[in-house]
């Protein structure tokens, strides 16, 4: 079975899923039965923004259009096991246009989180003067986020005012497994290993987990909780990793595995953590499939890591470098492998024993690195000042999310979750201990 876009109709063009799409179009429509069309694991980011261009809001919407013609897939949609995009006529542009750019007198972007997306669609708020983006997961990954921001910024800033719709279907993203150079069916021994490395993970758990309400209440509002370090903490803690020959992931993670150790549900398997840590794969891809302007894709994959607890934190935190340093880099061998391994993941995610098992409650740990690797933090000299940037998750139904990343030399980490498992006051406490712990072991800091 081909894995390329191919033409159907003079207007259509459609791809299998990847088996990343495949996952996270499964997980992400769990609950749409249950909550209203509300689905799991929606993209939600925005950029608080001062755009100094003339009237901001046709060139918003003209950089909207231009991010489409230059990456059609934003407007890609998925039917049944298909991702699908149609070339649009003048009206079925604007249809798009009316549909998915929408300016709204809101003052708060939180309040957008309770109503359904169709496709991508991107909110400017002028009263606060942001922008927000919500996505479906199968459409773009967190990484392809923050070079999506990149990208419309670079056309609200340098419009092309010839867009003529017809041909750009030849920049829809390739699918991972394209990517990677797959030509056909896995062979033996990757169905193999791939297979060995999910049993792996799935003998692992349950993990450590905390407190929740999943599989006892409904859920209720989403929320993405921020908790930003000062300037000096961070710069302290990125110099403590130099000298402790650690990322500042593999820090912060194992941070976090100790803040789960101290609040952990007494009825989880405090015994062991087991994560799928999320690796960006664009490092490894050929061009054009690692650039910005293969921004809307999904590239990344899910790979297990586990450790025996308890644990003091430099050896927590050794093992997830050791991890991250060795799992991909210098090792083509896993790096091919995760297209089918992905495959694998999704087919268990749609399975009876799956769909029955407990969900995981240690929230999935999602590193961003500097944001300013692709996003700047000016535009067009003063045309554009980008004055903040935030990613998280819808979550409805299912694990939290867990996002790390710098941004104006601050450290940010955003909690992903539902406060009808899990209490807002107590989200802030877990943060705020994530923080205490780098102190006390990186910086020997103890408070009080």
């Amino acid at each position: 079975m081909s894995i390329a876009w191919k033409q159907v109709s003079p207007t259509r063009w459609q791809r299998p899923l990847t088996g990343i799409e495949d996952f996270l179009l499964a997980t992400g429509n769990a609950p749409v039965e249950l909550y209203n069309g509300r689905q799991q694991y929606n993209i939600f980011s925005k950029l608080k923004v001062e755009i100094n261009v003339p009237d901001v809001e046709s060139a918003l919407r003209h950089a909207w259009k231009q991010l489409r013609y230059e990456q059609p897939a934003i407007a890609a949609t998925v039917d049944g096991e298909r991702k699908v995009y149609e070339t649009p006529d003048e009206a079925g542009l604007q249809q798009w246009l009316s549909s998915t750019f929408i300016v709204s007198d809101v003052s708060d972007a939180d309040s957008l989180l309770s109503t359904p997306i169709r496709q991508a669609t991107l909110y400017y708020l002028p009263k606060i003067s942001e922008l927000i983006l919500r996505a479906h997961h199968y459409v773009i990954d967190g990484m392809g986020t923050v070079m999506f921001w990149h990208c419309l910024m670079e056309a609200l800033v340098s419009p092309n005012k010839d867009l003529t719709f017809g041909n750009e279907y030849v920049r829809l993203s390739a699918p991972l497994d394209e990517a990677l150079g797959y030509t056909g069916p896995p062979t033996a021994k990757q169905t193999q290993d791939a297979s060995a490395m999910l049993t792996t993970y799935a003998q692992s758990l349950p993990s450590i987990g905390l407190v929740s309400a999943i599989g006892k209440a409904p859920a209720t509002d989403c929320h993405n909780t921020e908790h930003t370090f000062s300037r000096e903490t961070t710069g302290s803690i990125i110099a403590a990793c130099k000298e402790k020959q650690i990322s500042v992931t593999s820090a912060i993670q194992a941070a976090w595995v100790l803040m789960l150790v101290k609040h952990a549900d007494p009825s989880s398997n405090r015994s062991r953590y087991t994560t799928a840590n999320e690796y960006n794969l664009r490092p490894y891809l050929p061009s054009p499939h690692n650039a910005p302007t293969s921004a809307v894709g999904v590239y990344y994959a899910p790979i297990p890591f586990t450790i025996e607890l308890p644990a003091p934190y430099m050896e927590i935190a050794q093992a997830l470098n050791s991890n991250y340093q060795s799992t991909l880099k210098d090792n083509p061998e896993t790096v091919n492998l995760t297209g089918h391994y992905c495959h694998l993941v999704a087919a268990m995610a749609k399975s009876p024993e799956f769909k029955a098992a407990p969900v995981s409650t240690d929230g999935l740990v999602s590193s961003l690195g500097v944001i300013e690797k692709y996003l700047r933090r000016e535009y067009g000299g003063d045309a554009v000042k980008v004055k903040d940037f935030m990613l998280g998750l819808d979550v409805v139904l299912g694990m939290s999310a867990f996002f790390m990343y710098t941004f104006y030399d601050q450290l940010r980490l955003v909690y992903s979750f539902n406060d009808g498992y899990e209490s807002p006051e107590k989200v802030r406490h877990y943060l705020e201990d994530v923080e205490r712990i780098l102190c006390e072991e990186l910086l020997g800091l103890r408070s009080s």
